[in-house]
């Protein structure tokens, strides 16, 4: 995740300091909008990651503080998540279940269980 988050700061320089000249100065303006375009997408694609890489987190924190029982809704998401992805008893490669994290939230999954509350 911080990895991500410091791409991200990478990604958000602005893109217009990167025109530059062609044809001995005597061309139009070079927008670099199609390029911010892009990187304003990839930043997005991290957010989503880095959101799902928390949403587990937080998951495995309500798992070390069991018997406790946190808010009806946090309950209800920590439910859907462990529908998807198992608690961490050992070390275990981390990208399947944060992929499943993920399709949660692009899916609006976490959104339609918290909505009613």
């Amino acid at each position: 995740a911080a990895a991500l988050v410091s791409e991200n700061k990478v990604l958000c320089h602005p893109s217009s300091v990167d025109s530059l000249s062609t044809s001995a100065a005597t061309e139009d303006h070079v927008s670099m909008g199609g390029w911010a375009a892009r990187k304003a997408l990839r930043v997005i694609e991290h957010v989503e990651q880095v959101l799902a890489i928390e949403l587990l987190a937080a998951c495995q924190g309500i798992e070390f503080l069991r018997p406790l029982r946190t808010t009806t809704p946090l309950e209800k998401v920590y439910d859907l998540v462990r529908s998807v992805v198992r608690p961490w008893i050992k070390d275990r490669f981390m990208a399947p279940d944060i992929e499943a994290a993920h399709r949660l939230l692009v899916e609006q999954k976490v959104w339609e269980v918290a909505a009613p509350y």
